[in-house]
């Protein structure tokens, strides 16, 4: 039987029925089987030889009731090289770190390590790169994380891979996205481009390595472990779980794996990650704020309650959502709900507390974080202090976080952009003036104030909400489990 990647799947040449995942192509007369069961063909062959080679020894009668003759597989699939790496980095893994690893590898290095943010994920993926030595592809949900994993590789493995020194045209770390399309043994891309050129470069690498992998069961990204070979598999993420409960995809598929290991943010503060508390507090809407609150508020719930969706279920809200789309009540009602919600994010007495936590925290790194661009850029004007969104430039972002390592600027304020994965240096301070009920974006607020300091300053996170309104119950439910560990 020979095998042949064939445009993110297997073609199996001269292949019988009872290989195992195989389906028959009538249009090319043989069989295919999906990409990501490789490894799997690979065994199968392995142990059908051993099984016919240990009982031909053992039981000659048998020969008539099981195949004997061996499986002899032709590999032509595999495209990647092996690669002997040792990285740069003079850094010891920290305990966890090094049992997250172990456990990955005792699990035949295929799984998902949950870690909080600033513990040091990008370190393990260079870790396992090191470890399984063969060529290897990152997926990264952002351009800006894109970046920042092809800085990190560089640093890790550029004077050992192979790359074109003269005229600098190639880089020793691939690059597949942001304008960049260049194919190395090691390679760095966003999940955008890797759905894009899976099916082309799914034979050239050995291990997958999915940075944010709570990402990767969106039905177009799934398509990306689905169209590769890679025999070895790393998801890394704060926060593993999604509501629509989608993540058990990769586990139950062979996708990805299991979690092979965890750690909760209480079992690394104070030791790995900074000491930290949470503050919650509440501001009340002032008489006009209440009286428009108040009135879209209640249009909105009298349609829920006479329809009865179950809105804390993911079901229930795209039920009530569908509904909006031909019912002109529904509609209605869920432009009050938006209506609601603004004049809770934006109450004129958060700024208030906000300039009262400033004062108080004035020789602090204070990251300011925000539902909408147009709040986060509000305050930028109020306080007179830098803002990053989407909307800004990558180079005036990048400017932006070297003044605040470097302590020029100690406030920032944002939108959702700082929410995942981007480096952000030395802050000891949050506050969070409006966000969504997701227990990730939570997660992720807090970790990006967590990361260990030389000072170990304990960090702090303060929750703004307005009173007897629907932060309320959003901010208990996506605190729900963060703090606790479940």
């Amino acid at each position: 039987m020979r095998v042949v990647f064939d445009e993110g799947t297997l073609l199996l040449r001269k292949a019988s029925e009872e290989v195992p995942y195989a389906e028959w192509d009538e249009r090319v007369e043989e069989y295919r089987a999906p990409a990501y069961r490789y490894r799997v063909l690979l065994h199968w062959a392995d142990a059908w030889h051993n099984h016919n080679s240990n009982t031909d020894a053992q039981d000659p009668s048998c020969q008539g009731n099981i195949q004997t003759a061996p499986i002899e597989i032709e590999d032509t699939a595999r495209a990647y090289p092996d690669l002997a790496l040792d990285p740069a980095l003079e850094i010891e893994p920290r305990e966890y770190q090094q049992a997250a690893l172990d456990a990955w590898g005792a699990h035949d290095r295929r799984g998902s390590v949950v870690l909080p943010t600033g513990s040091g994920k990008t370190f393990l993926g260079i870790q396992a790169i090191a470890d399984v030595g063969v060529a290897t592809l990152v997926v990264a949900p952002t351009i800006d994380l894109m970046i920042q994993w092809h800085a990190t590789l560089t640093n890790a493995f550029g004077d050992q891979l192979p790359h074109r020194s003269g005229d600098g045209t190639e880089q020793a770390v691939g690059v597949l996205g942001g304008g960049t399309h260049e194919i190395r043994p090691i390679t760095v891309t966003t999940y955008d481009s890797a759905y894009r050129y899976i099916d082309e470069y799914g034979d050239q690498f050995g291990l997958l390595i999915a940075d944010e992998i709570h990402h990767l069961p969106a039905p177009t990204y799934r398509q990306i472990p689905k169209m590769a070979i890679a025999p070895y598999r790393l998801g890394l993420t704060a926060t593993y779980e999604r509501a629509d409960d989608a993540h058990e995809l990769l586990e139950n598929t062979g996708l990805i794996g299991p979690v092979v290991y965890e750690e909760e943010v209480d079992e690394l503060a104070g030791e790995y990650l900074s000491e930290y508390e949470t503050i919650h507090m509440q501001v009340e809407l002032t008489d006009d704020e209440r009286s428009q609150y108040d009135e879209e508020y209640g249009i909105y719930r009298e349609y829920v309650d006479t329809h009865d969706f179950d809105l804390w279920k993911a079901e229930g809200y795209q039920e009530f959502l569908a509904h909006t789309s031909y019912d002109s009540d529904g509609r209605r009602a869920l432009i009050a709900k938006q209506r609601a919600e603004e004049l809770a994010r934006t109450a004129a007495k958060k700024l208030d507390t906000l300039d009262t936590l400033l004062k108080r925290h004035h020789d602090d790194r204070t990251i300011i974080f925000t539902a909408n661009n147009d709040f986060a850029y509000e305050i930028s004007q109020e306080f007179i202090v830098p803002c990053i969104t989407h909307q800004t430039k990558t180079d005036e972002r990048t400017e932006i976080l070297e003044r605040f390592r470097t302590g020029e600027y100690s406030i920032l304020a944002t939108s959702q952009v700082l929410d995942e994965g981007i480096d952000v240096p030395a802050a000891n301070v949050g506050i969070i003036l409006s966000g969504s009920a997701s227990k990730r974006q939570y997660a992720q607020r807090l970790g990006r104030i967590l990361r260990p300091t030389d000072e170990r300053q304990p960090a702090r996170l303060y929750e703004i909400i307005a009173t007897d309104t629907m932060e309320n119950y959003v901010s208990q439910r996506r605190r729900e489990g963060v703090e606790a560990g479940t």
